[in-house]
Formats: structure tokens, C-alpha cells, sequence
């Protein structure tokens, strides 16, 4: 399993890299070129008095493709639906990145956890586990374990011996004040929440519940909020009751969401199949889009940007690949001007250089998983973003011949690796969309532009020495052009 997972793990960084003999194919973009490209366009436009034609009524109904790239004599083939995630036309909006505020916080576990009070909930011993630990810390540390203690470490100091002999007191009455408030072994309530963060990174997630007197030993039989610190881009997890471990396995949404089509038997439900009742399931997929929905009233706009009927099978461990839960896997991202954006699980990475720490940016996405009856069992809101400014209602975009094209080109580009000799990459979903691209040197300003979001499944050759390593492209896709100017967006650069 271990060399399978390395494999894995290499042939993902041989395609993150895009090769090209004379540059690199992915460049800084200057944001304020594309944004006169788009005014001027729409100024030609309106001077030609063309009507504002829907985007989805220029474009065809299917993306279709078939050839082999020069480079590697890799198999491409393409024959899937083209996603118009708008009715209308694309915008181009400068956006900022943002933040919920305690308010906000507070509203939205509430409604997860189907509740008007709210607890942290915290670790809490048994009667048992508080006498054996006040016994513990009752018997003072003898002169030969202090003299030990001192001889470990040259820089332990008698100081530093006096503050642990505090702390140990400390705690001692801490744990003393616990055991004298149990009545009948049931322990005090935990403290109401604030909607606030934890400010200190070390101790990181909050577990937010709905009962004050909620399991103390095991968080996950609770049905839980789990509030991030401040300083990542994760806004509110949810997972519910796991008490049947057994039956259900674990319920966090990524478990669901890393199931491409296909993989482990997830299935992506097309869209005209929206409205009917999946087998195993009592409600539909619209429906369960709707419960999922329904707990961002007043957060903004949002839309469903694909569908899955997924399980919660692990990819390793003594439960891999076995599926225990089935249920709608709904991945939702914010709407502006009516155009979606598209799903990435990636993130933006950068090291300032002068203090050596690292900033993030996540894409805005929600992974909301809901059971076949219609309960909320994972939810998963990564990234937010608020709109600043609409620079223009109907960005142009280039005419499909040229994004075929381009298409083309990339793929002759991307697997460009001697690894890659003989492969074949079947395309499966292909969506135009609105995605986040980074104003120049910022990482919390952007510009939400149209891009063609292209993902599949790639196999490689029987004497590539990677048979039988089949990678899917499905949160993260293969490749993302810009449909305005046809630039590459790369992702994890965030341009």
C-alpha cells in the first residue's frame, strides 16, 4: 500500500508541472490588460448594437474530440456535455477575500446542528479517569526524580522546575473543582458559545454541540460544528452522530468528495437526471441540492456545481475501499451575476520571504453530503469571497474553434513526460464557468473571470511502469483555461 500511495503521489507531481522547452507555460497574469481587453470588447460591442446573446446559444452542446498528442503519442479523447454555468453571459467581477463574522458563524451552526444554544464541547474524564489522575498528581515528585529531571536537559533550571510544580498544582485543582462537581457521574454542562474563534493556533478547532451535557470522552458520537482558527480559509465543518462507527464509517464530506465518477462506484448524476429519485435513496438529487441549499439563506448567492451519488469507502486502512454510507454528494460555489463558479479543492500557496510564513488562499466551495432520506450527514465550506466590483456584465470570450484548439495544445504540453508515452486520458466533464484569479502580487484581492474547467481520468500505458495507476482529474482539474484571452490557469498559483 505504501509504495502505491508514493506512486500515486509522484505521478501527480509529474503532471502538476507543465514542461515547455523554451518557457514556462503559466505566467504572472497582468490583471489590468485583461480587464481593458474585456472593456474594450464590450465597447465594440455596443457600438455594433449586438444583442446580448446567451453564451449557452453559442456554444454546442457537446465537446468531442479525439487525436494523439506529437509529444508522447498520448490518446485524448473527449465526448461529454458542455456545462454553461450561466443562462445569460459571464461577468468579470473584482472580488476580496473575506470572512465569516461571529454573527455569521454563530447563525450557520445553528442551523447545522438544528439548534438555539450552542456548547464547546471539550474533553472530559470519567470519575474513574479524575481519582486515578488526582492520585497521580497528589504524590509529589521525590528529590531523585527532581535530581532526574534536572540531568535530562542542561537547560532545565530550578526556575523551570518551580513553574511546573505550579502548573502541576494547578492542574490538580482544576481536576479536583471537575470531580466535586460530578453528581451521580454526570459532569457540570459546557460552556455556551460566542460564535467566536480559538485564537491560539495551538489548541486550533472549536467542536461546537447542541446538548451541554453531550458525550465528554468521544467527540464523534456528537453531532458537531467544528469551527477552524482564524488563520486558515476553513470556515464551518459539520459531521454527524457517528456512534455506529461500524455501519457508517467516517462522515466527513472529504471522504465523499474525493470520488471522482466511477471511482469506488460514485456516480455524477447529469443534470436533466436532477429531479429523479436515485435507487437507495427516498428523495431526489434536486431535493437533497435544495436541503443543502437551504442553510445559506443570507450568506450569499449560490448553485449547484455538480452532484454525485458518492460513498464514504476510505482509500486505506482495514476499511479501503469499502463503502458503508451512500448518499448525494452536493458541491455547491458561490454565484455572481447570475454565472457559477466552478469546484477546485486546491489552494493558492505562498511564502513571504520575509517572515517565512505561509499564506493560503482556498477556493470558495461547499461539499454538502445528505443522506437518501434527506438528512444532513457532512458539510465542508472551504474559501470566501465578496464582490467588490462588476467591471463588465458580458466579458467576451474566444470563439470554441480557438479553445479547441488551445485544447489540444495543452494536452500535447501536459503530457509531454516520457511517462507518459502510450497513455490514454478520456475527458468526462467539461464546464465554462467563472474561477478566481489572484490580482498581481495579492493574496487577497482577485478577479472572477470565465474559464474553460476540463477533468478525466488518466491511464497510463501498460509499459509506462505505471499500469494499472489510474489518476483521476475531478476536484482537481487537469487543466483550466482562461476563455477570454486563452491563458493556462494554474491553480495552485492562483494566475
Amino acid at each position: 500500500m505504501k509504495r502505491l500511495i508514493t506512486a500515486f503521489l509522484t505521478l501527480s507531481l509529474l503532471l502538476a508541472c507543465v514542461p515547455t522547452p523554451e518557457q514556462d507555460a503559466v505566467k504572472q497574469k497582468d490583471t489590468n490588460v485583461l480587464i481593458d481587453t474585456v472593456l474594450s470588447g464590450q465597447s465594440e460591442k455596443a457600438e455594433a448594437e449586438d444583442a446580448q446573446v446567451p453564451v449557452r446559444a453559442e456554444m454546442p452542446e457537446r465537446f468531442t474530440a479525439d487525436f494523439f498528442t506529437p509529444a508522447k503519442n498520448v490518446h485524448v479523447t473527449v465526448d461529454a456535455p458542455i456545462r454553461v454555468m450561466t443562462d445569460g453571459t459571464f461577468p468579470l467581477v473584482r472580488v476580496e477575500r473575506m470572512k465569516l463574522t461571529d454573527e455569521q458563524r454563530m447563525t450557520l451552526a445553528k442551523r447545522l446542528l438544528n439548534a438555539d444554544k450552542l456548547y464547546v464541547w471539550s474533553y472530559r474524564m470519567t470519575r474513574e479517569d479524575l481519582e486515578r489522575e488526582i492520585a497521580n498528581l497528589m504524590q509529589e515528585p521525590t528529590p531523585e526524580q527532581k535530581a532526574a529531571w534536572m540531568r535530562e536537559d542542561p537547560e532545565n533550571t530550578e526556575e523551570q522546575w518551580n513553574e511546573n510544580m505550579e502548573r502541576r498544582k494547578t492542574e490538580l485543582a482544576d481536576l479536583q473543582a471537575q470531580y466535586r462537581s460530578l453528581t451521580d457521574g454526570e459532569a457540570v454542562p459546557f460552556p455556551a458559545w460566542d460564535g467566536t474563534v480559538d485564537p491560539d493556533p495551538v489548541h486550533g478547532y472549536r467542536h461546537i454541540v447542541s446538548d451541554p451535557y453531550a458525550n465528554g470522552t468521544n467527540q464523534t458520537v456528537n453531532d458537531q460544528a467544528e469551527i477552524p482558527p482564524e488563520r486558515t480559509d476553513e470556515l464551518v465543518r459539520f459531521t454527524a452522530d457517528n456512534a455506529d462507527e461500524e455501519k457508517n464509517g467516517v462522515y466527513w464530506a472529504s471522504f465523499f468528495d474525493c470520488k471522482a465518477d466511477g471511482e469506488m462506484g460514485a456516480e455524477r448524476i447529469a443534470l436533466e437526471r436532477y429531479a429523479e429519485v436515485h435507487e437507495g435513496a427516498s428523495i431526489s438529487a434536486a431535493e437533497a441540492a435544495d436541503i443543502a441549499l437551504s442553510y445559506l439563506d443570507g450568506f450569499g448567492a449560490f448553485g449547484v456545481a455538480d452532484i454525485f451519488w458518492s460513498n464514504n469507502a476510505p482509500n486505506g486502512g482495514n476499511d479501503a475501499f469499502v463503502p458503508k454510507t451512500w448518499a448525494y454528494n452536493v458541491r455547491l460555489t458561490p454565484t455572481f451575476c447570475g454565472a457559477g463558479t466552478t469546484y477546485c479543492s486546491l489552494f493558492v500557496q505562498e511564502n513571504d520571504p520575509i517572515t517565512d510564513v505561509v499564506d493560503m488562499w482556498q477556493y470558495s466551495r461547499i461539499s454538502a453530503v445528505v443522506s437518501g432520506d434527506g438528512q444532513l450527514l457532512a458539510w465542508d465550506w472551504n474559501g470566501m469571497v465578496k464582490e467588490t466590483e462588476v467591471l463588465s456584465e458580458t466579458a467576451p470570450l474566444l470563439p470554441f474553434s480557438e479553445i479547441q484548439s488551445l485544447f489540444e495544445q495543452q494536452m500535447n504540453r501536459i503530457f509531454a513526460y516520457e511517462e507518459m508515452r502510450d497513455a490514454q486520458f478520456t475527458v468526462d466533464d467539461v464546464q465554462l464557468g467563472l474561477f478566481r484569479i489572484r490580482e498581481q502580487n495579492d493574496m487577497e484581492h482577485g478577479l472572477l473571470v470565465p474559464v474553460w474547467c476540463f477533468r478525466g481520468v488518466l491511464t497510463p500505458s501498460e509499459s509506462s511502469g505505471w499500469a494499472g495507476l489510474v489518476q483521476r482529474y475531478d476536484t482537481q482539474p487537469i487543466l483550466i483555461l482562461n476563455a477570454i484571452d486563452g491563458s493556462i490557469i494554474d491553480v495552485e498559483k492562483g494566475y
